[in-house]
């Protein structure tokens, strides 16, 4: 029997479905009642490592809930009990351990050179109905999406690929296969999807792995690039035209204490340039409550350095509103 006729297009996105599907689970959330076993909500997840007699599993906080234990049904048909190694709420990150291996995991991309453009495809299991396969492009990178906590959630990838319910915890891919994020979050009427790096996915999981519990560290800020006019470039000699204007400084924050202020300009965090939250959240990576960051502020016609003693995020703030 011949092979159908397609397109380059679609050559490349069978492939990569090829590439993924066999590392996607659903993970299904259960509790008894009356005797009987009812379904709390269904998901997706990634297979992340796997060896003989055990594997790990990415999917979302959200999905796995506060249930110890989820029931999860592999590629080849198998269910199997998972257990809840932990989450992290703020990101929607959890970690399920399986008793079953090896299995095919998942081969991961580079996260953090990806550019607008870029085709993407989303897998999972929407609706329980099995696997299924989205498409779009990545619209965006370094988004932030306001918490119940009253914390920006930050370095988010933003895409159009239809994100369906079931398809949280899946993974969002390159069409080279590569999985490059961790869908986590629809924005209703909008059509706007969002996906957690993958790279600050496996740096969340590896904290839930090794210490039982993620400490996020936080500024306390919120603010936009904004270009930097040439005369102050020039004056300053500043290594880039662009920087982060402050919008927000949280009361109580580590930002608010070094004396930050609204419409500071954010250049450079440790002498690297900055110009998204993002960057600057990357340079809070690996470091440790009580450390000091050192911020290079533009504010008016005058450029300073400020000392910023990091603290831990606290674990809910109100919101603006309450």
């Amino acid at each position: 029997m011949t092979e159908p006729w397609m397109d380059p297009l679609s050559q490349w996105i069978t492939r990569a479905v090829e590439a993924v599907s066999p590392s996607v689970v659903q993970i299904a959330r259960q509790h008894r009642r009356g005797g009987r076993r009812l379904i709390d909500a269904v998901g997706s997840g990634l297979i992340w490592r796997s060896e003989p007699g055990r594997s790990l599993i990415l999917t979302n906080a959200h999905v796995v809930g506060r249930a110890a234990e989820v029931t999860v049904l592999l590629p080849s048909g198998k269910r199997v009990t998972g257990t809840v190694a932990g989450r992290d709420r703020l990101y929607d990150v959890a970690v399920v351990e399986i008793a079953s291996g090896p299995l095919p995991a998942a081969t991961l991309g580079d996260s953090r050179s990806l550019k607008p453009g870029q085709a993407v495809i989303a897998v999972g299991n929407p609706f329980g109905l099995g696997t299924t396969v989205t498409m779009g492009i990545i619209s965006a990178v370094d988004r932030s999406l306001p918490t119940p906590q009253g914390t920006p959630l930050d370095g988010l990838i933003q895409t159009d690929a239809p994100i369906n319910p079931g398809n949280s915890g899946g993974p969002l891919a390159l069409l080279d296969g590569r999985v490059i994020g961790l869908t986590t979050v629809k924005l209703e009427g909008h059509g706007l999807g969002f996906a957690v790096p993958v790279h600050l996915v496996e740096a969340i999981a590896g904290q839930i792995l090794q210490e039982g519990a993620v400490r996020h560290l936080w500024l306390g800020i919120q603010g936009y690039a904004e270009v930097i006019d040439d005369n102050w470039v020039r004056t300053f000699e500043l290594p880039a035209d662009r920087g982060i204007v402050i919008t927000r400084v949280m009361p109580s924050s580590p930002a608010e204490k070094a004396g930050l202020q609204v419409f500071d300009m954010i250049v450079a965090v440790q002498g690297e340039h900055v110009d998204t939250i993002g960057d600057v959240r990357k340079r809070l990576v690996g470091r440790r409550p009580g450390d000091q960051l050192e911020v290079t502020v533009l504010r008016g016609a005058e450029l300073f350095r400020v000392p910023v003693r990091l603290e831990e995020m606290p674990a809910r703030r109100p919101t603006r509103d309450s």
